[in-house]
C-alpha cells in the first residue's frame, strides 16, 4: 500500500511552534539544569505528538466547522455551499484526515478505536452541509442511533485519508448513511483504496421535543430535490413562520398512523402538507432499504 505522509495544517504548525517556544529556553550547564531542560524536551515532544487528543481539541475540530461553513456561505452564497437542488444520494461531503501518533495502534497502523472519532467530524459535516438549514433555522438535531464498522484493509500510521460521507437510505423515522474511509491508490491504481466503510442510523428531532421527524422532510426543508422547488416552498415556509410547524406535521402523520400519538392529542390533515417532494428519489430509497435491512437486529443485546 502506497502511504502518504501527511502534510502539516496551520493547526499542527501552531503546535509546533508553541513546542519550539517551550524547549528554547535557554539554561545554565549544571548537569541538574542540563536534566531539567532534557525533561521540558521530553514533555514537549509527548505534547506535540499527542496534542490532538489533549482536552477540548475535540471540540474546537467538531464545532470550529459552523463558523468556517457560515465563512464560505458569506462568500459564495448558501446555494453553491449546501446541498440545495441537488441529489441526497449523489451528495457527497468529505472530510481529510491523517493518522498521527496518538491515532495509531502498536501495530503502525490507524486504531480502530480511532474511526468512530475521525467519523465524528465527518458525519457533523455531512449534518450542516445537507441539513444545515434545517438545523440553523428549525432548530433540528440528530441523535445517533447505531453505528457498524467494516474493514477492509489498515491505513498505515502518518497516512493520508479521506471520509466521503453519503445518504444510503431513509425510512419513516430513520435515515442511514454511509461513510467510506480511502487512502491513496496503489501503484498502477487510478481509484483510491478502500479502507473501511461504515453504516450509521440517526434520527431527527425538533429542539425541545422527542417527536421524531421524517427524514425526507428534513432533507427537503433543507432544500435537498431535484430542483430548486422545495427550497422555494422553504422560503415560502419561512416566510409564514410555518417551517417547524410543516415539520412537525410529519412527525405527528406518521406517529398517528402508527397510533403513537400521545393520548388527548388530535391529528388534523393538511392536504396542502401532505407532499414533501422526495417521492422522485423512491426507486433509489427502497433498493437502500433492502440493503441496510441487514444491519443487524441488535434486539435482546440488553438481556446477553
Amino acid at each position: 500500500m502506497a502511504v502518504t505522509r501527511f502534510a502539516p495544517s496551520w493547526s499542527t504548525l501552531l503546535a509546533g511552534a508553541a513546542v519550539s517556544s517551550l524547549t528554547s529556553t535557554r539554561l545554565g550547564a549544571s548537569p541538574r539544569l542540563k536534566s531539567l531542560r532534557t525533561i521540558k524536551r521530553i514533555v514537549a515532544l509527548l505534547l506535540f505528538l499527542t496534542w490532538r487528543s489533549l482536552p477540548f481539541v475535540w471540540h474546537v475540530d467538531l464545532f470550529g466547522l459552523i463558523p468556517l461553513i457560515r465563512l464560505r456561505i458569506w462568500l459564495r452564497g448558501v446555494e453553491k455551499v449546501l446541498a440545495i437542488a441537488k441529489n441526497p444520494f449523489d451528495t457527497k461531503v468529505t472530510t481529510k484526515g491523517f493518522v498521527g501518533f496518538d491515532a495509531a495502534d502498536w501495530n503502525g497502523h490507524m486504531s480502530n478505536s480511532s474511526y468512530p472519532r475521525a467519523l465524528d467530524s465527518a458525519r457533523f459535516k455531512w449534518l450542516i452541509e445537507v441539513v444545515g438549514p434545517a438545523m440553523g433555522v428549525e432548530k433540528i438535531w440528530s441523535p445517533l442511533a447505531q453505528t457498524a464498522f467494516w474493514f477492509k484493509s489498515e491505513i498505515p500510521a502518518f497516512a493520508a485519508y479521506e471520509i466521503d460521507v453519503h445518504v444510503t437510505a431513509w425510512d419513516d423515522k430513520w435515515i442511514y448513511y454511509t461513510a467510506r474511509f480511502t487512502t491513496a491508490p496503489k501503484k498502477g491504481s487510478k481509484e483510491r483504496t478502500l479502507n473501511c466503510v461504515a453504516l450509521s442510523r440517526s434520527c431527527f428531532k425538533l429542539q425541545g421535543s422527542r417527536l421524531s421527524i421524517p427524514p425526507a422532510r428534513v432533507l427537503s426543508l433543507s432544500g435537498v430535490g431535484p430542483d430548486r422547488s422545495n427550497w422555494e416552498r422553504t422560503l415560502a415556509l419561512r416566510k409564514a413562520r410555518k417551517g417547524r410547524a410543516w415539520l412537525k406535521y410529519g412527525g405527528e402523520k406518521v406517529a398517528h398512523l402508527a397510533g403513537k400519538l400521545p393520548a388527548g392529542a388530535e391529528f388534523k390533515e393538511v392536504q396542502e402538507w401532505e407532499d414533501d417532494g422526495m417521492s422522485v428519489y423512491e426507486e433509489r430509497r427502497l433498493a437502500g432499504l433492502a440493503v441496510v435491512e441487514r444491519f443487524g437486529d441488535v434486539s435482546g443485546w440488553e438481556e446477553l
